[in-house]
């Protein structure tokens, strides 16, 4: 089984290989990649940056189909892309939030989310709502990093850790959380290193999205081998008229996607 695990900017999680080493599969192997030669940014965080990194998120995914990838998985809480890269790829795709907030609702019935300022936060509540996974959403709680801050050569992975097992803490005593999303892969690969070495020091269990989304995205694999196909065609994720596609890929320079390529 291969992997493409797509970062929808310029960067990647500094221990993210580790951490996904460390629960791969026996003969899973993945592949990290990002978007830097079209978004030249390490972050993505706000509206603006997120509509701006979607179009070569999206190319990426079709790429790793090509490239004879059995799933992607696309690595931030910002879920860049997830409904576009479904319809436009046939084989899995999974993604951070929505995958973490589905393991949370199997584990407790409130959570909270830990985000790196207010407004990031709110996205991703409306996200949460989107999905109609907001239900039993405790709190949206801030640790006020900024996500261009959160990579190790800004600040190191104690202060990263003590703040926002700090932010955790108050999302456990003052609303009543049970379980915590970390709202951020970069911040969510420090929490799930802590988990492996410290576990003691978190007031809760963390769902680290990055974890969730990539033992997804080998489930639907292996879903796909007995028949289960990843997504319905019916509504949401009906693919479009081959026409249009080949015109608009056409004018954006891009080739087509692999099933409409073979059509």
């Amino acid at each position: 089984m291969k992997i493409q695990v797509i970062n929808p900017f310029a960067g990647s999680e500094p221990s993210g290989p580790q951490n996904l080493a460390e629960i791969a599969a026996p003969g899973t192997e993945f592949e990290f990649v990002n978007i830097g030669e079209r978004y030249p940014l390490n972050n993505n965080q706000w509206l603006y940056f997120k509509h701006s990194c979607t179009a070569a998120t999206i190319d990426r995914a079709m790429q790793a189909e090509a490239a004879g990838f059995d799933a992607v998985f696309l690595s931030c809480n910002l879920d860049i892309g997830l409904y576009e890269c479904r319809q436009m790829c046939t084989i899995p795709v999974t993604a951070t939030l929505e995958s973490a907030a589905l393991v949370a609702h199997t584990m407790a019935r409130r959570f909270s989310l830990l985000s790196v300022d207010y407004q990031n936060g709110q996205i991703q509540k409306m996200m949460l709502e989107q999905y109609q996974l907001d239900k039993g959403l405790a709190s949206v709680r801030s640790f006020d990093i900024d996500a261009n801050d959160l990579y190790l050569d800004k600040n190191s992975e104690t202060f990263i850790r003590d703040r926002v097992v700090e932010t955790a803490k108050r999302a456990v005593e003052e609303d009543g959380a049970e379980v915590l999303l970390a709202g951020c892969t970069l911040a969510g690969s420090v929490l799930s290193k802590t988990m492996r070495e410290h576990a003691d020091d978190l007031p809760a269990p963390v769902v680290d999205g990055m974890l969730t989304g990539f033992k997804m995205a080998e489930m639907m694999v292996s879903l796909a081998a007995v028949g289960l196909p990843p997504v319905s065609r019916i509504g949401v994720y009906e693919q479009p008229p081959l026409d249009d596609l080949r015109r608009l890929r056409k004018a954006q320079n891009q080739p087509m996607p692999r099933w409409a390529a073979e059509a």
